[in-house]
């Protein structure tokens, strides 16, 4: 999370650091320094060695303490298995921003993806796989991805097998790498988010890839991943459409970090249903 003028750059940026306009929170898969390797700290956020505390993170999103409370209780202690996650809050209102920011003060490892700059079902896919992958595109490779992804079911048993390597790094190396202070891996678990994810329902294909990705946690079976959603679309617009059944619903009002500092927005964090209706 580093700014630009500083003397390094973190291989994993996000363009909140950098943007003028706070909507573009998205993470950029940077390449700052191509001499090295990927590596599993490639997918924890912020500089190795640093220290990114709870009071760093509350200052950085004032007014939002109820809010961050809540990630942190939703994600729970270090190697938590978790149901998925849906937030949704409307535009601009800073609920991918400090997510990352989240994840920066626990150090866990994630995937992030978004359905904005990631616009079909295979850029999605693939890009989900090359961070698992721990690939980078570069001149060597022809800027080729890890693997090249198109259908869904492709997709499930690439993800399963990069998965399946990733969490045997991480349990492997969780003695050497759990200290948060560290700025390395913390936990057994790995996390994928999907942003931007109303999105999809403009795709040629939205109405196969959403149930998909709705889904993955059945699919995959594996408790060391957990999933997160985030949309600027209310989870009516997913059910109604999608024919899921609706999940049980924590509704927080919130004070809008918005232009208008007194008007009340309702953030809705849902653990989501997988089930389709029948």
């Amino acid at each position: 999370m580093g700014k630009e003028e500083g003397p390094k750059t973190t291989r994993r940026t996000t363009r909140s650091s950098t943007a003028t306009t706070p909507s573009k929170n998205v993470v950029d898969e940077t390449n700052a320094n191509s001499s090295q390797p990927p590596a599993l700290s490639d997918l924890v956020l912020g500089e190795e060695g640093e220290s990114f505390s709870l009071d760093d993170l509350l200052s950085s999103f004032p007014g939002r303490c109820n809010q961050i409370q809540e990630r942190l209780q939703l994600l729970g202690p270090r190697n938590s298995p978790m149901l998925p996650i849906f937030v949704y809050r409307v535009t601009s209102a800073g609920k991918t921003s400090m997510l990352l920011e989240t994840f920066r003060h626990l150090k866990r490892p994630f995937v992030y993806s978004s359905c904005l700059s990631c616009y079909n079902p295979r850029i999605l896919f693939e890009s989900v796989l090359n961070q698992l992958f721990l690939h980078r595109k570069n001149a060597v490779n022809g800027y080729s991805s890890a693997k090249r992804c198109e259908s869904p079911s492709d997709f499930v048993n690439f993800l399963r097998e990069a998965l399946v390597s990733i969490l045997g790094n991480l349990e492997g190396n969780s003695g050497k790498l759990s200290s948060k202070r560290s700025g390395k891996a913390n936990g057994n678990m790995i996390y994928l988010i999907f942003d931007n994810l109303e999105r999809v329902r403009g795709w040629v294909k939205g109405s196969t890839i959403l149930p998909l990705l709705f889904n993955l946690y059945d699919i995959l079976k594996m408790p060391e991943v957990a999933l997160i959603f985030i949309s600027s679309a209310s989870p009516d617009t997913y059910y109604s459409s999608m024919g899921y059944v609706g999940p049980t619903t924590r509704r927080t009002t919130i004070s809008s970090a918005a232009a208008t500092p007194s008007k009340n927005v309702v953030e809705e964090t849902n653990a989501i249903s997988s089930q389709l209706c029948v």
